[in-house]
């Protein structure tokens, strides 16, 4: 029985998959020229990341921002910057509202769809900068504090260009 345990371990056998449902607020993300997605956020897995991106979102801060990072893998934005600043300035780049939050850890797996908090590294806090997951990513699993999935709309993030313009976030 040993060897047959360690011999599934060695051929790559992966658990199965929870479905990930958070089922916190929803946050609509208008996009211009693009149309609209949902993000419906975790605050049981990140409580004060989510509570501190809800506030941003309340006060506009995410309005007129331009997303500035586009891959394959990730679309990501939240640079107050970004508004009218070029995209690739470091400005935009590394900025944010100005209040580095403390790392939250959750065990979510990194899968298409998934939203984080972007950092300056594996297991730093973030700040505002958002990120989707086009791809499923595992490597991330542990390293950024979940925001919560896109629960409408994939689509539309799939569609949208590097320079895009978020014209506006709400709380439904």
């Amino acid at each position: 029985m040993l060897a047959i345990c360690f011999a599934t371990l060695i051929q790559g056998y992966v658990p199965p998959r929870i479905e990930y449902r958070p089922d916190g607020p929803v946050i609509e993300v208008r996009v211009e020229r693009k149309g609209v997605f949902e993000i419906t956020t975790d605050p049981k897995a990140s409580p004060k990341t989510v509570d501190h991106i809800l506030r941003l979102v309340r006060d506009g801060f995410y309005n007129q921002q331009r997303v500035h990072r586009v891959e394959w893998w990730v679309t990501q934005w939240g640079a107050p910057a970004s508004k009218d600043k070029p995209i690739d300035s470091m400005e935009v780049l590394s900025g944010g509202s100005g209040k580095q939050l403390e790392f939250e850890e959750s065990s979510v797996d990194y899968l298409r769809g998934v939203c984080g908090i972007a950092s300056t590294g594996l297991q730093v806090g973030g700040d505002s900068q958002i990120f989707i997951l086009k791809h499923d990513y595992e490597r991330l699993w542990r390293s950024y504090a979940v925001l919560g999935k896109v629960t409408k709309g994939m689509d539309v993030v799939d569609s949208i260009h590097k320079g895009d313009r978020i014209l506006s976030m709400k709380v439904k």
